[in-house]
């Protein structure tokens, strides 16, 4: 019988129903060597050894700041007879970089990708890094289902129609059930199902402390008949992270206060909490084994694998002996006025409704839209016919774009991409509210409700979005939508209307296919 590559190994423990998956994420430091990457390769030999970790995850520039490239430690660490799980991050990245660097996993066997939108650029080399996202996570899964089933690519992509070899990855991707308020927790619920339409083979948890949350993630995919494998985040803190992540210095994580003063009692025994943090991570595994996860996904600062060990053997042994419900109130620390979606008491808070004028604004530009854009509205023909008109003339053209601009400038702050999902977030423009620019739902950096990138001072754009809409119940929204694809940035500066009648935007209407019913 033929020697299972590390990748396999991976793959065949995350599809077995009777197998419960164990992944560690390791975090490159910033430089090619140094005592860090020889921690962290020593940690790789020891897993390697030990034989219960299946995949060793490697960050993708955490936080935003510059590290060494997940490709080349992966490639370490494969070479140790261990999966390396490669994050695949969009904040640095434009769509050809993307699909280059997929070339190179590829040819490197490097196969197991975690994907994701990634930390907002901090600083760099001699001042602040721009941010890239020109595709998002849902896009980018989508152009890997793409490699995946060898379909050629369209006439303009690199190589034009050549058919490329089957790529095999296996993608995962990342969703928080710990959000705070309903808009964000709505929105990752909403993303993960486009995730996982888009081709996601698995999902990892964003890490959290609130064992109902991990929960309702159970509850939610399950209701949504989601049959790929969900890992649980658990991560074991140190007290200095523990309070770098209080005060909102880690994106998108929510940490509790009863949590984090727990840890300073801790600190004051002998020896410094270790103990008491490692085996409130060994309930946390044995709990979320028991509630069905197919695997956990650690992670934490200062830890080499005795302690990773230690952990391990006190999970099994509370799995086989402890009373689990005893043990979930012990690790349970939920954050105050979180929102739940299937909340055990039957009551949840009340949505932030939009304002009458907001409301009316909404319905307003709703209508507009219909009867100009639709192909059943009364405008339709009116303004298409405009559209087609005006689009072949230079004069005609530039006079159309001006009038598109002056309005949507004063209307929606618009930046004339060129190819306009105004309709798509409740006439609200992510080009210009979204720092990110995300067009599919949020990425998980908000906190409280605020953006990443503007902690306290701005909501995130996709709150906005959320709570503007008029309809007042989450359970009448719909959830599931298929992915935007990204933007064709050769229409930056044009009109939109006229990319819309003429089908050079991303609906390819066109002239033919948006005439009117009969």
């Amino acid at each position: 019988m033929p020697l299972l590559q590390s990748s396999d190994i991976f793959r065949e423990s995350l599809f077995k129903t009777d197998e419960f998956t164990l992944t560690f994420e390791l975090v490159p430091g910033r430089g090619s060597g140094g005592k860090q990457l020889e921690g962290t390769l020593r940690f790789a030999e020891e897993a390697k050894k030990d034989g219960r970790i299946k995949a060793l995850s490697i960050t993708d520039n955490p936080g935003g700041h510059p590290a060494l490239a997940p490709t080349s430690l992966g490639l370490e660490i494969q070479a140790l007879g261990i999966a390396p799980l490669i994050h695949f991050s969009l904040k640095d990245k434009n769509r050809n970089m993307a699909e280059s660097q997929l070339f190179e996993c590829h040819r490197h066997q490097l196969l197991n990708l975690l994907v994701l939108s990634g930390d907002y650029p901090r600083y760099g080399y001699q001042g602040q890094a721009m941010p890239v996202f020109d595709l998002d996570s849902p896009q980018l899964l989508a152009l890997i289902q793409r490699l995946h089933c060898s379909l050629p690519l369209e006439r303009q992509a690199p190589g034009g129609l050549m058919p490329l070899p089957t790529m095999d990855f296996l993608a995962g991707c990342v969703v928080s059930p710990f959000k705070i308020t309903e808009a964000e927790q709505i929105f990752q619920y909403a993303k993960l199902l486009t995730k996982v339409d888009a081709g996601a083979h698995f999902v990892i948890s964003q890490l959290g402390f609130d064992m109902k949350k991990y929960e309702e993630l159970l509850l939610f995919s399950r209701q949504n008949d989601l049959s790929v494998p969900l890992i649980a985040s658990v991560f074991i803190p140190g007290l200095k992270v523990a309070e770098m992540m209080i005060q909102g210095k880690v994106p998108g994580i929510v940490f509790p206060e009863s949590l984090l003063n727990r840890m300073r009692q801790e600190k004051t025994t002998q020896d410094k909490g270790e103990e008491a943090r490692l085996l409130r991570g060994a309930k946390m595994v044995a709990i979320l084994k028991h509630m069905g996860y197919a695997g956990v996904h650690l992670g934490g600062n200062n830890l080499d694998f005795s302690k990773i060990a230690f952990l391990l053997d006190q999970a099994e042994s509370y799995a086989r002996t402890a009373d689990l419900e005893e043990l979930h109130q012990e690790v349970d620390f939920p954050a105050p006025a979180s929102w739940y979606l299937f909340p055990k008491s039957g009551r949840q808070l009340d949505r932030p409704r939009s304002s009458i004028a907001a409301a009316a604004l909404y319905n307003i530009n709703q209508q507009i839209h219909d009867s100009a854009f639709k192909p059943e509205g009364l405008l339709f023909s009116l303004a298409r016919a405009i559209s087609l008109r005006a689009d072949p003339h230079r004069v005609m053209r530039r006079l159309y774009t001006t009038c598109e601009q002056l309005v949507k400038a004063i209307l929606f702050r618009c930046r004339m991409c060129g190819d306009c999902t105004l309709a798509e977030s409740n006439y609200l423009c992510p080009q210009s509210g979204c720092p990110k620019k995300m067009i599919n739902g949020p990425c998980g950096g908000s906190l409280y409700g605020f953006c990443e990138v503007y902690p306290g001072e701005r909501l995130c754009f996709w709150v906005k979005v959320y709570q503007r809409h008029p309809i007042s119940s989450p359970k009448k929204l719909s959830l599931r939508s298929p992915p935007l694809p990204p933007k064709d940035w050769a229409l930056q500066g044009s009109s939109s209307w006229l990319n819309y009648f003429t089908g050079r935007d991303h609906k390819k209407l066109g002239p033919e296919s948006s005439k009117p019913k009969q």
